[in-house]
């Protein structure tokens, strides 16, 4: 099993739970390899990832870091994002050239259950495997794919990079990155979307394998009243999902504003991810302050405090219309100029 990670030194710390939560469940596996994309990892940090690794008997590689806008000659506009999350679409760039598949892993992920049988999956024709990310159609109307398209998060990815080398995606995504003057909606999970979807190469993974936070902070129904996705699960799968997920994701979320590693949080799974952190040369390290600006943390606690149905009714308008609209608008500008 090929399993990849990108992270800083500041996030080695969440890479370091996420890989002993992997090695710890994954243990049926007949062989791990680690690949990190070292974002300036310290010596002293490395040192702890490899006590991890080794203490398993699993195999621990680093990986220079990419120059995306170099790659893409493109300028690169990513918002609230880092431009090495686009690290994801170019990894034929740092894999061994015989490698034929690898399974993506964002640090900010723990792993429950083994990931042999996703390993093992049949990926049916597909390039790519993930799990839905509950968006709305406008979102798909910005990369130009049909409104019912599936439309996947891409924290937890399953790549076919043989088939990729083939048929040269990289080019495929640099072409679509160009098309839009590098400026795509919800960035590098925008671009696999946009090129992968119309050639129907995606295939979608059951909700497990990438519960968000804000799967529990909302719910089946909170989702659909804020988001209003085109869903690819019923309601039935989806609480089944993420009930026993197999990976959880610590996105972040309005409505909870803070995250596992943070002094002050009550996501469901935080108690794990600390019993993971426990488990690492992290384990008396203190916890996060809260970063989060002072907007956005008022913005949380007044999402908090209104009545549901009215907040609920506030950030559908916000997220289901306001934000694309203004996507879309602005990259009608930007063709207008261009």
């Amino acid at each position: 099993m090929n399993v990849v990670y990108s992270s800083s030194d500041s996030y080695s710390e969440m890479a370091a739970a996420s890989i002993v939560s992997l090695l710890e469940n994954s243990k049926d596996a007949d062989c791990i390899n680690v690949y990190i994309i070292d974002k300036g990892i310290t010596e002293k940090h490395k040192s702890g990832l490899y006590d991890i690794v080794n203490k398993y008997d699993r195999k621990l590689y680093f990986l220079e870091n990419l120059d995306v806008e170099k790659i893409v000659n493109e300028k690169i506009e990513v918002g609230r994002w880092h431009i090495s999350t686009y690290s994801r679409l170019f990894l034929l760039h740092v894999m061994p050239e015989t490698m034929d598949k690898v399974i993506y892993i964002d640090c900010d992920m723990i792993i429950r259950h083994s990931l042999v049988g996703l390993w093992n999956m049949d990926m049916e024709g597909a390039w790519v495997m993930g799990s839905d990310d509950c968006r709305g159609k406008m979102y798909r109307e910005n990369i130009g794919i049909p409104m019912d398209s599936i439309y996947i998060n891409n924290g937890l990815m399953v790549i076919d990079l043989a088939t990729w080398r083939e048929n040269n995606v990289e080019k495929m995504f640099i072409d679509f990155i160009i098309k839009y003057h590098g400026d795509v909606t919800y960035v590098d999970q925008g671009v696999l979307n946009g090129v992968l979807q119309p050639i129907h190469k995606v295939k979608l993974l059951p909700i497990s394998y990438n519960a968000l936070t804000a799967c529990y902070d909302l719910g089946y129904k909170g989702l659909t009243a804020c988001r209003a996705p085109v869903w690819a699960y019923t309601e039935d799968e989806f609480n089944s999902g993420v009930n026993d997920p197999t990976i959880v994701h610590f996105t972040t979320c309005f409505l909870s504003g803070t995250r596992p590693w943070f002094k002050k949080d009550n996501h469901p799974y935080r108690k794990e991810f600390l019993r993971y952190r426990s488990m690492t040369a992290w384990r008396d390290e203190p916890l996060w302050d809260d970063p989060t600006p002072v907007a956005k943390k008022a913005m949380t606690k007044i999402s908090q405090v209104l009545p549901k149905a009215l907040m609920f009714a506030i950030i559908h308008v916000v997220h289901v219309w306001l934000y694309p609209f203004a996507r879309d608008i602005k990259r009608k500008i930007k063709k207008a100029v261009n």
